[in-house]
């Protein structure tokens, strides 16, 4: 399994077997950058995520240039 799908494969499980019901976005938030820290090398960084989160949401709320 390459590094993409482990980040993935553990996203999922862990999104998916949440112990808490009554949350918000922060919470998920919080899971997913305990999970994506661990995978911070040279190219892949936090910038870099918060770009991709960025791009994603501009796609979706009509801010994309």
């Amino acid at each position: 399994m390459n590094k993409f799908e482990v980040i993935n494969k553990e996203l999922v499980d862990t999104l998916s077997n949440l112990k808490y019901k009554n949350g918000d976005l922060s919470d998920i938030g919080n899971e997913i950058g305990i999970i994506i820290a661990k995978h911070f090398d040279d190219v892949n960084d936090l910038d870099g995520f918060i770009c991709g989160v960025k791009h994603g949401v501009s796609l979706t709320d009509g801010t994309h240039g």
